[in-house]
């Protein structure tokens, strides 16, 4: 049984050298962004980058829900061509999976130099 596209991709190509077209972004996007909140589960409540991810997800997806073509979904999030919104939800979708081995919410190992933040040293 074959699914249907909810917005089939009106292009031909992406004109970005490397980049492919994605036939049926509706689909793609939508299963990453309900994945990447799925994930952000896995990161504290409290911590700021997972209540501003979690925002700006929902934000995108229910704009995808509501877009009727591509190009709407493009204007909506003031991007270019929907296969970088894709690779953006890739690339963040990784970025989640690792965080919790690196646990940056966590208090620093030790203090951290008096001069760290001034510029010019």
């Amino acid at each position: 049984m074959s699914r249907v596209v909810k917005l089939a991709n009106p292009r031909m190509i992406t004109g970005i050298v490397g980049r492919e077209i994605v036939k049926d972004p509706y689909f793609s996007l939508h299963k990453l962004y309900n994945t990447t909140l799925t994930e952000l589960k896995t990161l504290p409540e409290s911590y700021p980058y997972r209540k501003e991810t979690e925002r700006l997800t929902k934000e995108r997806l229910s704009l995808l829900e509501k877009a009727k073509s591509v190009v709407e979904f493009e204007d909506a999030v003031n991007a270019r061509c929907i296969e970088n919104v894709i690779q953006e939800a890739k690339s963040e979708l990784l970025l989640i999976r690792k965080l919790p081995a690196w646990a940056p919410w966590e208090p620093l190992v030790g203090d951290a130099p008096a001069d760290q933040w001034k510029w010019p040293i």
